[in-house]
């Protein structure tokens, strides 16, 4: 899959933003697309990890922990559950 993001925006002025890089990668991937999910949590990464264990479907997770520097909302075992595709 082969895209700009500035071509995707330009392709749908209105219909998408796009976000500082403010984003870390977990994947082992360059590039990706699919359906975003997205949680807001706060010091706690109960719903990530059982998001992460449920049918993934395909999705993009997106996980907003409110800015916290307190509490990993992804540590060594999520970020194994990440290197597989979420099942769906």
């Amino acid at each position: 899959m082969e895209f700009q993001t500035t071509d995707l925006c330009d392709a749908n002025e209105g219909k998408v933003r796009a976000v500082a890089p403010m984003f870390r990668s977990f994947g082992g991937l360059g590039r990706f697309a699919g359906p975003i999910r997205t949680l807001k949590v706060f010091e706690d990464n109960a719903l990530v990890r059982s998001t992460l264990e449920g049918p993934g479907q395909g999705c993009v997770l997106v996980v907003d922990g409110g800015g916290s520097m307190r509490c990993a909302m992804v540590g060594d075992q999520p970020s194994t559950w990440w290197a597989r595709p979420m099942s769906g």
